[in-house]
């Protein structure tokens, strides 16, 4: 069963700005958003993460339409990350990711066994539990990234949302970013659309790439299908 939908939609801020968006997302799968800079891939993001609303379209999150869900039941559905640097130097690694559990949790935050043990899972699987003492400020771009990661897991999504997660990044730590998320999708069978330019690592990390052109053509295929049809050097190498 799929479970993102989007028909006819058009994004953008105040008006639209990239129409006719189409696309089928399936749990255990990570979709690759790309384009050229100032395309759109943050404002579509931000939209599917119901931060900001379509100018048109139909969008459906397991079945039920965007508008059909609240705000709490959305958050428990839905981890974002985005691009811009997290600046938290007060807390925690530990006390960070625990803030992923903020939908299940009173007032207060409080967390119970089950929230904690979520939490430290959480943490395993990422592979920071021996960083969970230190402060997030004393963090590499690539333990602070695979830290956000593990705060929006510890949400217990259904889809997690990753603008540029690999922005900061040198090579190795790009291709290690890759293989956990294609860990956590396969394991946790949550699906991931994750905007980034580094076309090699997409060839051989994600199932399919939703492409947005300059042109205002939106293009969705497997890597393979979209590089043999040339879109990828139309749209980056060409433009």
């Amino acid at each position: 069963m799929k479970l993102l939908k989007i028909e006819d939609l058009a994004i953008g801020f105040k008006e639209a700005s990239f129409k006719n968006i189409k696309g089928e997302v399936f749990p255990g799968t990570i979709t690759a958003l790309m384009g050229i800079n100032g395309v759109g891939k943050s404002c579509l993001l931000k939209t599917l993460g119901h931060l900001i609303p379509a100018q048109r379209g139909s969008l459906q999150l397991a079945g039920k339409d965007f508008s059909q869900y609240s705000a709490l039941e959305f958050s428990k559905m839905v981890s974002l990350v985005l691009t811009e640097k997290f600046q938290v130097d007060f807390l925690r690694v530990d006390e960070l990711v625990s803030l992923g559990r903020s939908p299940y949790t009173n007032w207060w935050g409080d967390l119970d066994s089950s929230d904690q043990q979520i939490v430290s899972q959480t943490m395993q699987q990422v592979g920071i539990l021996d960083l969970k003492d230190k402060f997030f400020s004393e963090l590499s771009d690539g333990q602070k990234q695979k830290v956000l990661i593990a705060r929006a897991l510890a949400q217990n999504p259904q889809l997690l949302i990753l603008d540029e997660p690999t922005t900061y990044l040198d090579i190795p730590s790009k291709i290690e970013l890759l293989k956990l998320l294609r860990k956590i999708a396969d394991q946790n069978k949550v699906a991931i659309i994750m905007s980034t330019h580094d076309l090699e690592l997409v060839k051989s990390h994600v199932d399919q790439v939703w492409l947005m052109g300059s042109d205002g053509q939106f293009e969705t295929g497997s890597p393979e299908s979209i590089e043999s049809a040339g879109l990828f050097q139309k749209y980056f190498y060409f433009n």
